[in-house]
């Protein structure tokens, strides 16, 4: 598989959860928005965007002081594709 290069950002709303779009470095602008539920969820989601465990840790608890948080990270081409808006 692929990876592909970008920045992961996740804000945290009031009612608890939690906004992630990834940016591409090359071949972004048609980014789409994931959702959690709760930070616990957030959490799971940062590592199967190739975050380590210990890491995901880190941006939850950064997320959740400062209601917003970005890594870098390259991700699978699969993973990638959840945050392409399609067009119909």
């Amino acid at each position: 598989m692929a990876k592909i290069h970008g920045r992961l950002q996740a804000d945290l709303h009031p009612n608890g959860t939690v906004r992630m779009v990834f940016i591409a470095s090359v071949g972004g602008g048609n980014e789409s928005q994931l959702t959690a539920r709760n930070l616990d969820a957030a959490e799971i989601a940062f590592m199967t965007c190739g975050i380590a465990p210990q890491r995901a840790a880190a941006l939850r608890a950064e997320l959740e002081r400062n209601k917003v948080a970005a890594v870098d990270t390259s991700v699978d081409d699969v993973e990638a594709a959840k945050f392409r808006r399609t067009r119909s």
